[in-house]
């Protein structure tokens, strides 16, 4: 009985531990490539961080959020994106159109789970190359506040690798829909502008009202970026309910991916046979 469960983990830890690899490794053998991904979004979030900052000056706060803790949000959100963004949905897209999508139904792991397991090796390496760094410039140029509670940074982490998974099940569902489309450009776009706009990123949550609000926080975006920024500013909210809510979305949509390629592997056709 031990030995034959020892002979299933070795075959599924070996494949998914190379995955991973080839996740870290391709980001690390194109460090110039991550460098000015690093400075196009530190960009990004210090243009981002400098509008904000402008917006509260003088004034005690924004929809009741105090100036320096919306400065801390608005840098925090895209300290989180720039750990969750993936490409899985570009690449199940090149390999579609290329035709390598055949090998992968020849592979006796799912789709799923390679290409989960070398994005977490992809999201590791770029943690190190443009997270950290990225987090230490909003510390010094902008005073993001940090948490007062030890345990606030196991929490924050946590929040960071259910985003990732959140994300990864959007970008898979997207990659996915090549299968039909033939192309996503166009989709991979839209699902850009999605995730900057509704999930905090671009626009703090706080700021949104009404029905607009409802639907916000009705879909998968706002986990993402606002729900780990909430928890790492120990804003007074529900942990446990932010964290289930998140691990619910990544649930869902895991699931929802699995059925989508059983799908797509029943329409599959490349180079038009």
């Amino acid at each position: 009985m031990i030995p034959q469960l020892a002979w299933h983990l070795r075959r599924w830890v070996r494949p998914l531990w190379a995955s991973f690899r080839i996740g870290a490794r391709g980001v690390f053998a194109y460090r110039a490539e991550a460098l000015v991904t690093l400075f196009s979004a530190s960009l990004m979030a210090s243009l981002n961080g400098l509008l904000w900052s402008a917006a509260t000056k003088d004034r005690p706060g924004i929809a009741g959020v105090p100036s320096d803790e919306l400065l801390s949000y608005v840098v925090m959100a895209w300290v989180a994106v720039s750990f969750f963004a993936s490409k899985v949905n570009e690449d199940i897209g090149r390999r579609f159109k290329e035709g390598q999508i055949t090998a992968d139904l020849l592979r006796p792991m799912s789709l799923q789970l390679q290409c989960y397991a070398r994005d977490v090796g992809r999201a590791s390496a770029t943690l190190i190359l443009q997270t950290f760094p990225m987090f230490v410039m909003g510390f010094f140029a902008f005073g993001v506040k940090l948490p007062s509670h030890p345990q606030t940074w196991v929490y924050w982490g946590i929040s960071l690798l259910l985003s990732h998974m959140i994300n990864f099940g959007l970008s898979f569902l997207v990659g996915l829909a090549a299968f039909p489309l033939q192309n996503i450009s166009g989709l991979t776009h839209v699902k850009g502008t999605l995730v900057s706009i509704f999930s905090g990123a671009l626009i703090p949550l706080d700021l949104y009202s009404g029905v607009l609000r409802t639907v916000v926080f009705a879909l998968p975006f706002h986990s993402m970026a606002h729900t780990p920024t909430c928890i790492f500013l120990e804003r007074d909210m529900p942990l446990a309910g932010l964290l289930g809510e998140q691990a619910a979305w990544a649930a869902l949509l895991w699931m929802a991916g699995m059925l989508a390629w059983r799908s797509a592997q029943r329409v599959l056709t490349v180079q038009g046979g």
